[in-house]
């Protein structure tokens, strides 16, 4: 999947990316890490100020999913997250970012299993650091290949 694509599932077509000000930063193609940012934004705030825990989670959870995704058809195969686990070390400042990283071999080796499985599971460690390069949270996250189903596919032309 090329950016611009990639773009428009997550900038145009995600009302929560919408919402959170989250964009698509950097596509590191040779090393296959993808670089989402979350705006410092007073939407994306709680009672306290401070980014919200569960817009951090969005942050993490998109560019965790977006790494395998790109590699994907959409019109044939999506990606969901099944399992999600964070940690939260410090109060976040500014902008957030989240960098993923799902090399090609890793890739290939999904789409066969889900080709011969049906499904294919991809576990990964995200880490969102803030403005100052400090990390602010930690997660683990599982992913899920599965075919599309029919009634999403008119998201992707299909």
């Amino acid at each position: 999947m090329d950016r611009e694509m990639m773009v428009q599932v997550v900038e145009k077509g995600c009302p929560f990316a919408q919402r959170t000000q989250m964009k698509l930063r950097e596509i590191d193609e040779g090393g296959g890490r993808i670089t989402m940012v979350m705006q410092d934004d007073p939407v994306n705030l709680n009672a306290f100020g401070l980014v919200h825990a569960g817009a951090m989670c969005g942050l993490a959870e998109t560019a965790g999913g977006m790494a395998i995704f790109r590699y994907l058809d959409p019109r044939e195969t999506i990606v969901l997250n099944t399992v999600f686990n964070i940690r939260f070390t410090h109060p976040p400042k500014g902008e957030l970012r989240c960098t993923a990283r799902v090399v090609e071999e890793e890739a290939a080796a999904l789409i066969e299993e889900f080709r011969k499985e049906g499904k294919a599971d991809k576990a990964m460690d995200l880490k969102i650091v803030d403005s100052s390069g400090k990390m602010v949270a930690q997660a683990q996250a599982t992913f899920r290949l599965i075919p599309t189903p029919q009634e999403y596919k008119k998201y992707f032309g299909g």
